[in-house]
């Protein structure tokens, strides 16, 4: 190896360095893709954690009266209905928050 580098090989170094700098960066592309993923998340766990409350109050209902299939089945269906209730709600309030962004896009 020689302690004299080639100016020509420095040169096309060089140009490739500031063509490889003027690319600008890419965005992530899956951002577009996935955007609406949190929200749908949110109402899915929103969903859950009702069915899931209902079902541990129906259980433990269940056990201390003896009346084994009744309350799991009435707690479950309380549970679920309530867990559709706040999964709207919170649906309508991403809807106004998205209708609010979408009036301030226009003026």
């Amino acid at each position: 190896m020689s302690d004299n580098p080639d100016p020509e090989r420095l040169k096309a170094l060089a140009e490739k360095l500031d063509i490889a700098q003027a690319v600008p960066e890419h965005k992530n592309h899956h951002a577009g893709k996935y955007s609406g993923a949190g929200p749908a998340w949110h109402m899915v766990v929103e969903l859950t954690t009702g069915m899931a409350i209902g079902v541990i109050l129906g259980l433990a209902l269940d056990s201390w009266t003896g009346l084994a299939p009744l309350f799991i089945v009435v707690f479950t269906l309380l549970g679920f209905a309530a867990g559709v209730r706040v999964m709207m709600q919170t649906a309508e309030a991403y809807q106004k928050k998205a209708e609010a962004k979408a009036l301030a896009a226009k003026k």
